[in-house]
């Protein structure tokens, strides 16, 4: 099993950079290509800096400024940390020559990570971002781990709080126990009263809680009418997403119930909001939409019995990448239910837009949410659920092992190892080196035992 991680800027292909200067750059920017693994965005004005960066969100920033070291431009300079520090960007300073000591310093309590001056090496760019990138990335990690610690002694706490209101309780009935002794036969069956009473109390609560759960359900769907079954649907495919992933009764039945009810939070949005095509949304508007999750876990959260629906409902607009709300978590930091849940809204809605009838396009089109929205794993399951559900004459597949594996075979399904990183695309029809290359991997890093191929 592969350890948990936190997925930084540098474990993509590129480097996302934005080159900032006042008139024209020193260097020379056609260095910070693809091919060196970049992706260049250049601004030539400090006026507009800052929205530049709120609007690209580079992983990296480069100013190069002839600096006068007035308040005027250290005002400006300070309005693109700022802005760069609310990304989480990393910033370097190009200078012609080394500032002094104390603007040095200044530099850095403004925000600034390193000073590089011209001229200098790609290779340094990339080293020293490397640096800024793994500490952004175990700053996150220590937070998620503080927020842990916090919640287990939180829990202790309140484990403390109830052993010793049991601790008291006990000593007050050992009390009443000693000085009853000739009534302990009438306390007996008092007991005895009290349990059945207590069971029935207890069926009632039950009973109570799956009326609350309908009650709900059918308010969403009152409340979704232009999608009316949405819920149902995307239950089933989660059920079959947590059934690969080995849920147990417990874990299958929160997912159910978060499934059906995470739509929840559009009690909240008002009629004429629902009513409108996304297109027509104002920026408040789409706000409303981001954070409806976190408003229906909320309302969840008030019966002890559906916090966990609340929690998996909580996640579901975390993006893989990390740019989802509401903690921007990143893949593995994501609660799995949550990703599931996510994977099976998305397919659901997906299968209905136009031009999604044939499943193949569909598979495609499910491909391209990998690794941003959607956790990769959950793709790869997700097209298993496809085409064992929704395949069709023109569209028919059959399972194989790897070691059946043929050239001149269509795989039916994209094929993903167990680790989630994607070896070949649905559609892409299998060669000699094509199958070496599954089988290296597989030993490695495994992939699923069936491999399903267009039949």
């Amino acid at each position: 099993m592969e350890p948990e991680f936190f997925f930084s800027a540098m474990d993509k292909d590129y480097i996302s950079m934005l080159y900032l200067y006042d008139s024209s750059p020193a260097a020379d920017l056609r260095v910070f290509s693809k091919p060196n693994g970049f992706i260049l965005y250049e601004c030539n004005d400090f006026s507009s800096g800052k929205d530049a960066i709120l609007s690209r969100k580079p992983a990296l920033i480069l100013i190069e400024a002839t600096p006068d070291w007035t308040p005027d431009f250290l005002t400006a300079f300070q309005d693109i940390l700022t802005a760069a520090v609310s990304i989480n960007a990393s910033v370097f300073g190009v200078f012609q020559d080394l500032p002094d000591a104390s603007m040095r310093a200044r530099l850095f309590e403004m925000g600034l990570n390193e000073i590089l001056i011209s001229p200098f090496l790609i290779q340094e760019v990339k080293e020293k971002f490397k640096v800024y990138d793994r500490v952004g990335d175990l700053i996150q990690k220590d937070a998620v781990r503080k927020k842990e610690f916090k919640k287990n002694i939180d829990d202790l706490n309140r484990s403390k709080d109830e052993l010793k209101k049991t601790q008291e309780s006990l000593s007050e009935e050992i009390v009443l126990l000693n000085s009853a002794l000739k009534q302990i036969h009438q306390m007996t069956k008092e007991r005895s009263r009290l349990n059945e009473k207590i069971s029935g109390i207890q069926e009632k609560l039950a009973d109570n809680i799956q009326g609350f759960y309908e009650n709900f359900c059918q308010l969403v769907e009152i409340r979704a009418e232009k999608n009316r079954g949405h819920g149902a649907r995307v239950a089933h495919i989660a059920n079959f997403l947590g059934k690969q992933f080995e849920f147990d009764d417990k874990k299958l039945d929160d997912l159910e119930k978060a499934a059906m009810l995470h739509e929840i939070g559009l009690l909240f949005i008002p009629e004429e909001v629902l009513q409108k095509k996304e297109g027509q949304l104002t920026e408040y508007e789409k706000g409303l939409f981001a954070q409806y999750p976190v408003k229906g876990a909320d309302l969840l959260s008030r019966c002890s019995e559906f916090e966990n629906v609340a929690q998996i409902i909580r996640g579901l607009n975390e993006n893989s990448d990390g740019t989802g709300t509401p903690d921007g978590l990143k893949r593995r930091y994501i609660p799995l239910a949550a990703r599931i849940l996510a994977g099976a809204d998305v397919f659901d809605r997906l299968k209905d837009h136009k031009g999604m009838n044939r499943l193949d396009k569909l598979l495609e089109r499910l491909e391209e949410f990998s690794g941003n929205r959607l956790d990769p794993g959950i793709v790869s399951r997700l097209e298993k659920y496809a085409v064992l559900h929704m395949g069709t004459a023109d569209y028919h597949v059959r399972g194989v092992g790897i070691h059946q594996l043929e050239p001149g075979m269509t795989l039916g399904t994209a094929l993903f190892t167990n680790s989630g990183t994607k070896l070949f695309s649905v559609n892409t029809l299998l060669t000699l080196d094509a199958i070496d290359k599954i089988k290296k991997y597989n030993r490695e890093y495994p992939v699923d035992e069936t491999v399903y191929i267009r039949a």
